[in-house]
């Protein structure tokens, strides 16, 4: 049986990954800016480590509320630089993206590790 479940978990972590590829190809095909779509795959891959990392808090409501706020009020701060400073180099994005994981990861076991 936990053959099965590590093979089942193992075959939807590659047809999410894939999903993720062909949305950001059909992106790039209806030509969206390709600054967005790096954006957008460095927000998926770090809330989404977080978010497996933490799920033994899944079935709290609260936890679900704090991580919404994080990520709401990320995408809100990402897009006013973006907005404002068009130019930032990925790399950046990508040490504050990491930075904020960290510190989100840490706020959620602060707050509900019991």
């Amino acid at each position: 049986m936990r053959t099965m479940k590590r093979f089942a978990v193992g075959g939807l972590q590659i047809l999410g990954a894939l999903s993720c590829c062909g949305i950001a190809l059909y992106l790039l095909q209806i030509g969206v800016d390709v600054n967005w779509i790096a954006i957008g795959t460095v927000t998926l891959l770090l809330f989404g480590f977080v978010c497996y990392r933490t799920k033994d808090y899944w079935s709290n409501p609260r936890y679900w509320a704090t991580y919404g706020g994080v990520l709401v009020l990320h995408v809100f701060v990402v897009v006013l630089v973006q907005r404002n400073y068009p130019m930032i180099p990925g790399v950046y994005y990508c040490s504050f993206g990491t930075l904020e994981a960290v510190l989100l990861l840490m706020l959620l076991v602060l707050l509900f590790d019991q």
